[in-house]
This record gives C-alpha cells, structure tokens and sequence, in this order.
C-alpha cells in the first residue's frame, strides 16, 4: 500500500461518521481537503493523538470493477480529504489569488533552509586554494529557477571548444513530463515548509483557451502588460520587482562557469506578441487537449522531439495534438511557453516568470489524466531507450535534482500516490462505442417499460368503468372496517 498524504484522523470517532461537521461546515472547510477535527470530539485511542497520513490501499481495482475514479468511496476518504488541492487558479476568490502571489513573493525572497548550489564544475569547485567550496546560497524559488538551468544546461569541454547541446535531461524525451512533475513537487513541499501550512497547493492555468489572449496577466494574478514597454509587465504587480538569474548562458558554455544565485534584469513578457512567428500568437484549443488524450502510445521511436504517434512528444508540443510529428508544428505545452514571447518561452530562463508554474501544473494535470485513462502498467518500460540516458532511466536518479527520485517514481497517478489532487483540469474523456451501445439498448428498454407500463394502466382503467358488480356487495363487511376482528 501505498502512503498517502491524506490528513484524517486516526480514531474512533471518525470511524463511527462518515463527515465529521468541523469538516464539512462550510465550503472552504470542504475544499481545504483537511480534516483533523478534534475540538468537540473524544480524544483518540493512543498513541494517535494528532492528525497523521492515513494509509490508502491504492494497489489496482479487480476485474470485478473496471470504472477506476469513478466512485467517491474508491480509497476512501480521499475524494474528500487530501493533503493538497490543485485548482484553476481562474476560479480562485480574490482572498486566495492575493495569498498565492503573496506566497511566490515570499519564496523568491526566503533562503532555502536546507538546499544550497553550486557555483562551479567538480573540476574547480574547491576553489583557488583547494580548500574553500564554491557553493552558495539560494531562495526557495531561485532554486527552483537554478535546477531547471541546470538540468538543460550544455556540457563543457573546455576552453576555446563549443560545448555539447545535444543531452538534456528534462526536455525532448521521455522524462520530460516526470521530471517537471517532479520539479513541482519539490517547489511545493519547500513552500509548504516555508507557509508552515501542509495544505498549500501550486493552482494551475489551463492554457487551453484558444484565442491571443493571457487571462491570467492581470496585476491581481502575474503581472498585467505595462503601459509605458510592452515587453515590460505592469509596475502594479509584485512580479515587476523580480530580477531573472541563470540569464549570462554564453558565459557558462565558453567559460565553464555555472549560474549562481546573482539576479540581473527584469522579466520580460509580451503575450502573442511574436509578429513573426504567428502560429504562436495563439493559445492552444480545448480539443487539442482532448485529442491529445486519445494518443495511446506514451512514447515511441526515436524517443526524441521527431517522435510520432507520442503522448509525451505530442503534450510537449512537437508534435500536432492528433500525435503525427510536424517539424513545423508547436503545440499545448511548447506553444503556451512561446505564446508568452519572453522570458518564459526561452527554455534555460522560463521558470523566472512564474507564468512556468501555473503552466506546468497544467501540463501535469493532462499527463495525469492520460495515466488515468491509459494505464502505467499498460506502459511497458516507457523510459528506454533514449538519447538522454541519465533521465529517463527508471532505475537512474532523476536528472540534476538530488534526490535519488526515478522516472519510474513519478510514473503514477497523482491523487493515489503522490499526495496532491487535481480537480476539474481537463475535458471528460468521450465514451466508447460499448458504451454508447448500452446506453442505446438501456433507452430503449426504458421506453418498452414506460409504453407496457401505460398499456397496463389503460387496461386496469377500462375494466374499473365497464359496469361489473364486486364480488362482495357493501352489506359485508370488508376486513379493513373493523381493527378488532375478522367476521366475514
């Protein structure tokens, strides 16, 4: 069984109803999806005194029921009560969407407490004197910024030689969607420590709107266009005081040098601005979402961006949103990033607008989905082989994050395994011809039943009026007029 972070707790009294009322008394309470409701209730049998992560069987459904998701009592409880919550950020109050930006804000300016990066290669990270380590501070936020940098960034081979682009370990392969899945999950733990509050969900923005555009760049959300440079955001929104890091990328590839925690200009952003590339001067479409979906095969040959027939090729945007690679083509994910026409749509220096995130958790969401829909364990082996070895691996660590987390660890279905739930993301996939069969023969025998059923009473009506006597005539009397005794 898989640990859950489910935050229920653990005693008799939960047990013996199904909703306990702190927990459900208002729709906030509802959609915190956190129930610890001890005030009011007996103390629990020791030794859980304190709200805990609930173990949930999450091993797959028998033959017996092919609906997975589909029932709200599937390992229960945790269509009501999860750790976290991911919403549109759209359909955020203006209490919630403040808190969100206000959250960012405070993790672009906190130091990590725990992470620090480092400032050199291994060759020269000891330093002049072989004795001082070149590693420095970070925010929670630049480090997520840095380990993006960092999983792209080109390998050096020395001085006066063009460094080698050709391996990336988060893009233009198959671990390009557990990678960034990752990459979030660790931003959204970081912010959960430093918010002190293990609800704190990473909302999302379903780019999937069509049209040119960014509703989501407004000064109450990240950052209106400024009136004064149109590549500029608004002076209104906290995000036009964030400086970008990682940005001097020519020095790193002829120097050898690594990106460090220095912060230099401004983020830049110009929403369907790209006179020049029109095709990306548009969102992608609710249907490519859908179309997408309906790509079965996770990756194919030669696992790379001129893959076709790819779901992770296809939702990365290289190929049309019907799977069929399109050198001319960019869509879903790579066409949101470009949409933006700056900081974001530059791959090495994208998570510096935070537009990244709400992107990503969008991306994540369909991929989610598709894992719903199609199955991990109809996958077989979905990382290999590969032209980026050291990602997508599912024995191997995963890329430039420290943790010794696989491919294969993200490769699950989110609110089972990973402690994060997503709601209402993406569109209802379409029934089967099976279905549309049973719910054919099952109209159908519901309008026999109302036809024979009307037939039935037309008759019992007739026979009622057609003048017969009753078999008893009124001088007896029927069993109903005396409670006491029976005397026909």
């Amino acid at each position: 069984m898989w640990k859950c972070a489910f935050l229920v707790l653990l005693c008799a009294a939960f047990a013996g109803a199904q909703f306990p009322r702190q927990c459900v008394s208002t729709a906030d309470a509802l959609r915190s999806e956190v129930c610890c409701p001890t005030p009011g209730l007996p103390p629990p049998p020791p030794p859980s005194t304190t709200c805990v992560a609930l173990e949930v069987d999450a091993r797959p459904h028998g033959p017996q029921y092919p609906h997975d998701g589909r029932d709200d009592r599937e390992r229960w409880p945790a269509r009501f009560f999860s750790r976290a919550l991911r919403r549109n950020v759209m359909q955020l109050s203006v209490e919630e969407k403040a808190a969100f930006v206000a959250a960012l804000d405070q993790a672009k300016r906190t130091v990590h407490p725990d992470l620090v990066i480092a400032t050199r290669r291994y060759e020269e990270i000891f330093g002049d004197d072989a004795d001082a380590v070149q590693f420095e501070n970070v925010t929670v936020y630049n480090y997520f910024v840095w380990s993006h940098y960092y999983s792209v960034s080109k390998t050096f081979l020395g001085a006066g030689q063009a460094s080698f682009g050709g391996v990336d370990f988060s893009h233009e392969g198959p671990g390009f969607v557990t990678w960034h899945r990752y990459h979030l999950m660790q931003l959204e733990r970081d912010m959960q420590t430093m918010l002190q509050d293990p609800t704190f969900a990473l909302p999302y923005w379903n780019f999937a709107i069509g049209g040119s555009v960014c509703d989501i760049c407004t000064d109450d959300l990240m950052g209106a266009r400024s009136t004064f440079d149109p590549n500029a955001l608004s002076s209104n929104s906290v995000f036009a005081g964030w400086r970008v890091m990682c940005e001097s990328v020519e020095d790193y590839d002829t120097l050898g040098t690594i990106c460090n925690s220095s912060e230099t200009s401004p983020i830049q952003r110009n929403p369907a601005g790209n006179v020049n590339r029109p095709m990306v001067q548009r969102l992608p479409e609710p249907q490519d979402v859908a179309d997408c979906l309906q790509v079965n095969a996770f990756d194919t040959p030669p696992y790379y961006s001129t893959s076709s027939e790819s779901f992770r090729n296809t939702i990365e945007g290289y190929s049309a949103p019907q799977g069929t690679y399109d050198p001319a083509v960019r869509s879903l994910h790579n066409l949101a990033h470009l949409f933006l026409n700056g900081t974001g749509g530059q791959t090495h220096l994208s998570p510096n607008d935070p537009i990244f995130v709400l992107l990503h958790t969008y991306t994540d969401a369909i991929f989610d989905e598709w894992l719903r829909r199609h199955g991990p364990g109809k996958v077989s082996r979905p990382f290999t082989p590969t032209r980026t070895p050291p990602s997508p691996q599912p024995r191997l660590q995963h890329g430039s994050l420290l943790a010794p987390v696989t491919n294969a660890d993200m490769f699950v279905t989110a609110p089972e395994n990973l402690g994060y739930y997503l709601r209402g993301c993406v569109p209802g996939q379409p029934f089967t011809m099976t279905e549309i069969i049973t719910m054919v023969l099952v109209t159908a025998l519901i309008v026999v039943a109302v036809v024979f059923a009307a037939a039935t009473c037309a008759v019992r009506n007739k026979s009622r009026t057609d003048g017969r006597q009753p078999l008893l005539g009124e001088q007896y009397q029927r069993y109903d007029d005396d409670k006491s005794q029976s005397v026909v």
